[in-house]
């Protein structure tokens, strides 16, 4: 509750400043500057590949780009508010709370369909599913409000009536960092994504629960923007979706060079054998299409997370989606 009432300060904040609305100004192909914010983890390879490939860089070269690694959604949404980010993304859990409160969102595309675990460690045999999960056991996650605690939410709702029921076990904590502390035995599990999960079953861990448990075949990460920004830039904008289609093929059709360049984002400290293998994972699909948006927000919105749910897909979406995804 604290984290929603300093965001709704915010956005009141920045109403009062006139800072939040107002005019918007004529179209432009590109921002002087531009952040795009993501967070770790091969959930954001469509992003890391158009920054490895700076495709964005030579047909925009009089904009500034920074490309900036983030904890959760929730620090990107609050620097969208404060127009210190342009582009963002993150689950649908952040996105559906700022679309709600009037930040203004809209979908330029998802980037993939995932699978997330939530692992225990080596050393705690009896927790086998959320059923099993003491009640001062520590679960590391993004934030309260990311997509991994909205599907642990609907998991504890259906099986113990009370959607709340582990909101005090939920420990902020971005992914490389809840891997350090699971194995430091700092949290008894941790609820991640790709690749965190994997190292942490190969590291002797468990998996206690899966995402597609809760909402079915769900759309982990989307990049979005503001319609303001949209409406300003929408060259930029729409280069930008057609830079996504492209890396999306590129993750489907030939993960070698996907691999290669996700590599190369790490100076080569991740060898691209290794990203290959997460990429073509099982759990792991390259999919521009919304799904899951809908049934989730509802289900958000009965919990008391959104006030409103939107009446089909489009109303979280640019155009260039044409109403498709539920």
């Amino acid at each position: 509750m604290t984290l929603r009432r300093t965001f709704l300060s915010i956005v009141a904040a920045l109403a009062i400043t006139g800072l939040a609305a107002g005019p918007v100004p004529a179209a432009s192909d590109a921002p002087p500057t531009v952040t795009i914010a993501y967070q770790p983890g091969i959930g954001y390879a469509t992003l890391t590949i158009i920054k490895q490939l700076g495709t964005l860089e030579k047909r925009f070269p009089g904009t500034k780009f920074d490309w900036r690694v983030l904890s959760n959604g929730d620090a990107i949404r609050d620097g969208i508010i404060a127009g210190q980010i342009q582009i963002g993304a993150g689950g649908n859990g952040p996105f559906l709370i700022g679309w709600d409160r009037g930040v203004g969102y809209k979908l330029i595309a998802p980037m993939n369909v995932m699978n997330l675990w939530m692992v225990a460690r080596a050393d705690e045999p009896n927790i086998r599913s959320i059923k099993d999960i003491p009640a001062n056991a520590k679960i590391g996650m993004p934030s309260p409000d990311a997509v991994q605690a909205i599907a642990l939410r609907k998991a504890a709702q259906e099986t113990f009536g009370d959607a709340h029921k582990f909101d005090t076990n939920i420990v902020a904590i971005q992914h490389p960092l809840g891997v350090q502390a699971l194995a430091a035995k700092q949290l008894e599990l941790h609820m991640s994504s790709p690749p965190f999960q994997q190292q942490e079953v190969e590291a002797g861990g468990h998996v206690v629960f899966r995402s597609f448990l809760a909402f079915g075949r769900s759309t982990f990460n989307c990049v979005y923007t503001t319609e303001t920004f949209a409406n300003q830039y929408p060259v930029f904008v729409r280069t930008l979706f057609d830079d996504m289609r492209n890396a999306t093929e590129m993750l489907k059709k030939d993960p070698d060079q996907a691999a290669a360049l996700l590599s190369k984002d790490t100076d080569g400290k991740t060898p691209a054998a290794r990203f290959k293998g997460w990429i073509t994972g099982p759990d792991v699909s390259w999919d521009m299409t919304p799904h899951a948006f809908l049934r989730t927000a509802a289900f958000m919105k009965e919990i008391g997370f959104l006030s409103k749910v939107p009446a089909n897909i489009r109303e979280l979406e640019l155009p260039y989606l044409k109403g498709v995804g539920d």
